[in-house]
């Protein structure tokens, strides 16, 4: 679609703006003489998370981030760096990529997706949702060499449950390996690949490489699971309508603006 703008973030942002433009903005340090705000923190913390969920980094670490980039930032200053072209440009494109995000904010706070709406997507969908349920066990173990013993181990006729115990690292060797009923997308892309291609009491004759180490898995069952709940899905069928929703307002801009764009030459 021409003009197709993707979406970084913003609904994130909008969680968190509420707060970082509070009428209360205590500060968090003092440095030379500046003042350190709580919301600027707040944007700090909202951007790490975006660079990485998982690592949830301790609030005074935060803090003295943004008090050694406020030295930085004083010496940019002193070293007249904040006059350099290469620094305008960047600062046009902040400008303009944080300008365009609070204008996206506004548009979906001033024009929000109404319930109504999102039940039907839920209606119109539920019946094509993959709710496919699989039943596997596995042994993990670190070493490829190990792995590969395991499956002569199993070729030659030891039960599966009995290798699992004596062999595997993961927490469900102790119970031999079970990993009970789970939907195929929980688990990592290679590991739901593998099972997916397996027939129920069949196991891997090659072991699977993962983040983990190396599995090796049986597949014990299939079957239809119970579809989600309207208030399960509700986060992501109102993320993906207000995708739709940005860009129809976009295109919209787009056929009133006047738009004169010159042909780039090849990089």
């Amino acid at each position: 679609m021409k003009g197709k703008l993707v979406i970084i973030g913003s609904i994130l942002l909008a969680s968190i703006a509420p707060q970082a433009f509070a009428n209360e903005d205590p500060t968090i340090a003092i440095v030379n003489g500046q003042e350190l705000k709580q919301s600027t923190l707040q944007f700090y913390a909202l951007e790490r998370r975006q660079i990485d969920s998982k690592n949830n980094v301790p609030m005074n670490q935060l803090v003295d981030d943004i008090v050694n980039m406020q030295l930085l930032k004083e010496e940019a200053h002193k070293n007249k760096l904040d006059k350099s072209s290469d620094f305008k440009a960047r600062m046009k494109f902040i400008n303009l990529s944080m300008l365009s995000q609070v204008a996206m904010i506004d548009f979906l706070d001033n024009n929000p997706i109404p319930e109504e709406r999102l039940k039907e997507e839920y209606d119109a969908n539920i019946n094509e949702m993959d709710v496919t349920e699989l039943k596997a066990s596995h042994i993990l173990v670190s070493e490829e060499a190990q792995a590969k013993e395991v499956i002569e181990k199993l070729n030659k006729g030891t039960p599966f449950a009995t290798l699992a115990k004596e062999y595997s690292t993961g927490p469900s060797g102790p119970k031999g390996g079970d990993l009970g009923w789970f939907a195929p997308q929980r688990m990592v892309p290679e590991f739901s690949k593998a099972v997916l291609s397996l027939k129920d009491n069949e196991y891997t004759k090659q072991a699977v490489q993962t983040q983990f180490g190396w599995h090796i898995i049986l597949r014990t069952g299939k079957r239809d699971g119970t579809p989600p709940t309207f208030e399960q899905v509700k986060p992501s069928i109102t993320a993906s309508l207000e995708q739709e929703h940005i860009q129809k307002h976009i295109n919209d801009l787009r056929k009133k603006a006047k738009i004169e764009i010159t042909p780039q030459k090849p990089q």
